[in-house]
């Protein structure tokens, strides 16, 4: 298999990664950025206007039917990326047209259903927040004077809490901390969430993720990450993902619980290829928060880290292939790598972002215009320690700032 697809709301990263393995890439995005369009000359972009990226061009559904047409008698297989790996609908449309290279249908379909995870955490005894099913059409009949006292399944919902939907089809809506009923209210009657949601307890802690590769029948925890969610100087607000930094620099018990948790995880949902698992430490108790049945954005630094190619793994292990796991524990000790994602705190125009000789990626064509909350583009630092990492990344964002490459 030579010619592969991939699709994904912003897959730069999992395209570079695929051409160094020697791969005929074809890439399906949203944006347009100046780097991702110099990966290969199979390059389709939804943005429609090369200088102006607007998100609201773009749905999971409607990235998967722009794929299918772009792709069609093309390649030979597609892997797919955030967030269109974790929509079963989307990918039960393009597994009808091409082979996935990666977790089909059925098992995205079990890996976001929470009640089927819910057995899964329990039988391993593995903690989560407490959560609720609720459905929006039974909210929505509800007054908002009425919901104070609303209780489901006989809990009580409890303040802050967060809010996401069951499946990423249903509206426009990342996960959420709310704080009352009216927010609830006030993202149903704004149509941004639909259907079945989960809302969660809130658990305040340290986000980490664990990267995993699976062949179906061997399972192996490649790395543990530190997440970066809603980080100021980022312009990242709430719980908006913002960058990690790979590995989490923390207690060893820590990290082998988490990687048993994980290998446990992926191997009772039968998923296969590169998947990730998001947790919240808090205390040093270690609370499940969800499974993303796809390639993650840690990719590059899983990368830099390990020293693989964790496409050209991702495909092995699909194959299913026998060949057991045996990298990671070489990891040259006492480096980590950084990502952070910048996001603009207004309308935003953006220079040549290349003038400033720093390593920079996801760059907009110079003379962009960024709206307010929009990705501007990321950077990428390395260093001695998670901390430091987190110090120069601060440093870049603040020189990129002052050069006014972005005003």
């Amino acid at each position: 298999m030579k010619k592969i697809g991939i699709i994904g709301l912003n897959a730069r990263a999992t395209a570079q990664s695929a051409k160094r393995a020697g791969y005929d890439v074809f890439l399906a995005t949203y944006f347009s950025d100046a780097d991702t369009a110099g990966i290969t000359k199979n390059f389709f972009p939804m943005q429609k206007e090369k200088f102006s990226p607007d998100l609201k061009e773009y749905s999971i559904n409607a990235l998967a039917d722009f794929a299918i047409e772009k792709f069609k008698g093309r390649i030979e297989g597609v892997i797919l990326t955030s967030k269109i790996g974790d929509s079963a609908k989307a990918v039960r449309a393009i597994g009808k047209n091409f082979k996935i290279i990666g977790n089909n249908s059925e098992n995205v379909k079990k890996a976001k259903d929470w009640k089927n995870i819910k057995e899964v955490l329990d039988k391993h005894s593995i903690n989560y927040p407490k959560t609720i099913i609720a459905d929006t059409n039974e909210l929505n009949k509800i007054k908002a004077s009425e919901l104070n006292d609303f209780k489901i399944n006989d809990f009580d919902i409890n303040f802050p809490c967060v809010i996401k939907a069951m499946a990423p089809n249903n509206g426009k809506c990342p996960s959420q901390k709310i704080f009352s009923f009216a927010d609830i209210e006030n993202l149903i009657l704004k149509s941004k969430i639909q259907g079945e949601i989960l809302i969660q307890e809130f658990i305040e802690g340290i986000p980490l993720s664990c990267s995993v590769l699976s062949n179906g029948k061997n399972t192996f925890a490649v790395s543990v990450n530190r997440q970066m969610i809603g980080e100021n100087f980022l312009n990242a607000d709430g719980l908006k993902y913002c960058g990690n930094i790979v590995p989490y620099e923390g207690k060893s018990e820590l990290i082998q619980n988490i990687k048993k948790f994980s290998e446990f995880i992926t191997s009772d949902l039968s998923s296969v290829g590169s998947n990730g698992i998001d947790y919240v430490v808090r205390k040093d108790k270690i609370y499940f928060m969800e499974f993303n049945p796809r390639i993650q954005d840690t990719i590059e630094n899983v990368e830099k880290c390990c020293g693989i190619n964790l496409v050209e793994e991702h495909i092995k292990a699909c194959n299913n292939s026998d060949e057991k796991f045996n990298f990671g524990v070489e990891r040259k000790k006492g480096k980590f790598y950084g990502k952070g994602i910048i996001y603009a705190e207004k309308d935003v125009k953006v220079k040549n972002l290349y003038d400033l000789k720093i390593d920079v990626g996801d760059v907009p064509n110079p003379g962009s215009v960024i709206k307010k909350g929009g990705p501007v583009c990321c950077v990428y630092e390395e260093g001695k320690s998670n901390a430091d990492v987190s110090w120069k990344m601060k440093r870049t964002v603040d020189y990129i700032k002052n050069m006014n490459n972005i005003e």
